[in-house]
């Protein structure tokens, strides 16, 4: 009997470790096309959770270049709701390589909206995502 418990219990954990991967999943991506540039937008998280949750930017031109040398700021809100103070945070993302890194602190669980300003040469771009926190 108790060889058979041993041998359940190896045969559980093993398939714990080898599903668990899939249960966490990728980062949440998203790509939008502006004004003829692509705007990458990639949450370490999926789905965004409660607290700390690194999103980096990668801003490339009509070539498929990265851009590099621009300002990038986040700006990531909660949609008002009644009998709630607002919740509204504005970050300059750091360049980190070809991209650009900025922690968001999310403090609440619901719906939140994620907007990406990047100032390119000649025009500024504007992406906005919304997300979902858990």
């Amino acid at each position: 009997m108790r060889g058979n418990s041993i041998v359940r219990t190896l045969i559980v954990l093993l398939s714990v470790w080898i599903c668990a991967p899939a249960a966490y999943g990728r980062d949440f991506t998203v790509r939008r096309t502006v004004d003829g540039y692509t705007v990458d937008i990639a949450i370490n998280r999926n789905p965004p959770v409660l607290g700390p949750n690194r999103l980096k930017v990668e801003v490339k031109d009509s070539t498929g270049r990265p851009v590099a040398g621009i300002s990038v700021t986040v700006n990531y809100y909660m949609p008002p709701m009644p009998g709630m103070p607002p919740m509204n945070y504005t970050v300059k993302a750091q360049p980190q390589g070809a991209a650009y890194s900025v922690t968001m602190d999310l403090i609440m669980t619901g719906p939140w909206n994620i907007v990406v300003r990047a100032t390119v040469p000649g025009k500024p771009l504007r992406v906005t995502v919304p997300i979902d926190v858990r």
